[in-house]
């Protein structure tokens, strides 16, 4: 019986080796961005040797993962939040706690309502910690509740820091209304991020719990990677859009205090 000829060894198709050099430029690309505060299009495309249109199409997939961001204006990049907070490590809570607490008493006492601390866990807020406010009529602090990020200030101050593409990948099934004012699909939830952005401030105007209103912030450390929020709750009758606004200040103040500590 004659012999079988042997297959010939295979060797990579076109697409393997095209992965494997979009690969390689998009590690040379992060690592650049590792020894330089900002870089514009045109550095990277320098950098690797590659078309201006290659190097944008490269940056805008590594800002849609997280792994790079953009400056305001928008003309130049910086590394990310996810590639930031794998190089740092988790978040220690029990120290983001710890630290965070006599900042949430005051501006419970300053703002006169419920404060809280939320991180982000997978498509939920978590609350972390909380200080009830002193009026008879107030919203109870939530430590340990998780609520889909999409229906709290705190985690829409959080998902706002997110590219939208990195948003929308945490809701590939839609939202789920907890109330009649919850956000109805994703679209509405990226524009509302994006309002939020330009705000400074994210809100919750009965969205997880009909008559209750929140206005929140995003807590930085001090390398500028966003940790958790901070967030005032309050019954509906005394915390509108117009007060919301007059305490995003005061927010921002201790957002910035916790992040200096940690």
């Amino acid at each position: 019986m004659p012999g079988t000829a042997e297959a010939p060894a295979s060797r990579g198709q076109p697409g393997d080796v095209y992965a494997a050099s979009s690969v390689d430029n998009a590690l040379r690309t992060l690592v650049y961005l590792r020894g330089h505060h900002s870089v514009r299009v045109t550095d990277i495309s320098d950098h690797l040797g590659v078309a201006r249109s290659t190097a944008h199409r490269l940056l805008t997939t590594l800002r849609g993962h997280g792994f790079v961001e953009q400056e305001p204006g928008g003309r130049r990049y910086r590394l990310g939040p996810v590639l930031l907070g794998l190089t740092r490590g988790p978040v220690d809570e029990p120290a983001l706690v710890h630290v965070a607490h006599s900042h949430l008493a005051q501006l419970r006492d300053a703002a006169g309502e419920t404060t809280n601390l939320l991180v982000l866990d997978g498509p939920d807020s978590r609350f972390a910690d909380g200080v009830e406010g002193p009026h008879p009529l107030r919203v109870g602090t939530r430590t340990g509740d998780r609520v889909p990020a999409y229906a709290t200030a705190g985690g829409k101050a959080l998902l706002s820091e997110l590219s939208p593409e990195a948003a929308r990948t945490r809701y590939r099934r839609g939202l789920t209304a907890l109330t009649s004012a919850t956000l109805p699909d994703v679209d509405a939830l990226i524009a509302d991020l994006a309002a939020t952005r330009t705000r400074g401030y994210a809100l919750n105007i009965d969205e997880s719990v009909t008559g209750v209103h929140g206005v929140g912030v995003p807590v930085r450390d001090r390398f500028g990677t966003c940790v958790a929020a901070l967030t005032v709750a309050a019954p509906s009758i005394r915390l509108g859009t117009a007060r919301a606004a007059e305490l995003a200040p005061l927010l921002r103040q201790t957002a910035e205090r916790i992040g200096a500590e940690l």
